[in-house]
């Protein structure tokens, strides 16, 4: 979840040659302490989740490091090609634990140690582990199931003897991926406009306690339950505020509305003056029919798992190109007026499946839902008239 430009080969000699040559040779598991630390949103969307790391001390030979697999590289080769297809490469890295901590206190977002009570063999299994992912540390990154915070729980939860698991980790909570996303961005954001747009009514459904663990604040509350027996809390650093992600834009709700407005005053007007401005729905139809193809990409020809069932096709219907070139035809074709009926029916449906829970949209776009039922009767009734 974080980017990091950071130069691993002295830290992954480090590594590799203290935990490699001493993970089977623990005598005294007082030698080695394992925390997990958790670190709060920052003011960017790629910050705006938080982040977790695993931080490991070997108390005898005085080293202090951080596996982190949330580093990333913007330069790597088809890396944005790859984030475009759901196939983004991340990797494990290893930081030194007092140049991590400095980089946050700068940005000013908390951070919570859990330090870990583990038996001796839970110990091996960790250091074993982190040490042999170090030999192919790449990894194909998901959002939601596979990213640095699930990675840190899978080894807290199924690597320690069971110290970590509780009978509610299978159960179904009353969130779903969506509203645990709005809880850190607001609805009335581009980022979650985009994300709405993206991503269908599969991060809809209810999750249960462990799925809700892909955002590191809820596995760090989780931790929590555990303090009293086997688990030392410490805050490192806490902020005079807390910080979430923030945009500098005027609001998605307030610019669809006046686009919403205009698209009703246009069709007032060619009502009323018995005209027809054909260039907004040009307009109309190649942005929803942009947003159709991004949709149905996402759906069916890529591994982003969350843009299945994505309902937004209801409104954003990729063949609304046809009628771009329909309706400048000087014999408008009969057909249109049966396709323009369709659009209408697929905007009602989709307020049903909103009503109904079947799909949640982002509430930014209802002033547009609106406006286009209003356009689309107006399509109808000019085009008989034609």
């Amino acid at each position: 979840m974080i980017k990091s430009y950071v130069n691993i080969i002295f830290a992954f000699a480090l590594i590799f040659f203290s935990f490699k040559i001493y993970a089977n040779e623990l005598e005294n598991k007082s030698r080695y302490k394992i925390s997990i630390l958790s670190i709060g949103e920052g003011p960017s969307l790629v910050d705006a989740f938080g982040h977790t790391a695993i931080r490991i001390i070997d108390v005898e030979l005085k080293k202090d490091v951080v596996f982190n697999f949330g580093v990333y590289d913007f330069n790597s080769p088809n890396f944005y090609s790859n984030f475009v297809k759901g196939r983004p490469e991340y990797k494990l890295g290893i930081q030194n634990y007092n140049n991590l901590i400095q980089n946050y206190i700068r940005q000013k977002r908390y951070i919570v140690e859990h330090q870990l009570n583990l038996d001796q063999d839970s110990i091996k299994i960790i250091i074993g582990l982190l040490v042999e992912k170090l030999n192919d540390p790449y990894y194909i990154y998901d959002y939601f199931r596979d990213n640095c915070t699930t990675r840190a729980a899978d080894i807290v939860i199924d690597k320690t003897n069971n110290k970590f698991k509780d009978d509610k980790l299978e159960s179904e909570t009353v969130f779903s991926f969506r509203n645990l996303i709005h809880e850190k961005i607001n609805e009335n954001s581009w980022a979650a406009l985009g994300i709405d747009l993206c991503l269908g009514a599969i991060i809809d459904k209810k999750i249960n306690t462990r799925e809700t663990f892909f955002l590191p604040e809820n596995l760090m509350n989780y931790l929590d339950l555990f303090e009293a027996d086997i688990i030392k809390r410490n805050i490192i650093y806490s902020p005079e505020s807390e910080i979430s992600y923030q945009e500098n834009l005027p609001s998605p709700l307030l610019v669809n509305l006046i686009l919403s407005l205009i698209i009703v005053a246009v069709t007032i007007f060619n009502f009323k003056s018995n005209e027809w401005n054909k260039s907004l729905d040009i307009l109309i139809f190649l942005i929803s029919g942009l947003i159709g193809i991004l949709i149905i990409f996402l759906w069916f020809f890529s591994n982003h798992f969350a843009g299945a069932q994505n309902f937004n096709l209801l409104w954003a219907f990729p063949f609304n190109f046809a009628l771009i070139f329909a309706i400048y035809k000087t014999k408008i074709p009969n057909w249109s007026i049966g396709y323009i009926k369709l659009l209408i029916i697929l905007i009602i449906l989709l307020f049903l499946h909103w009503i109904t829970g079947v799909q949640k949209y982002n509430l930014t776009l209802l002033p547009i839902f609106i406006a286009l039922l209003i356009r689309y009767t107006f399509l109808v009734h000019r085009i008989k008239n034609t």
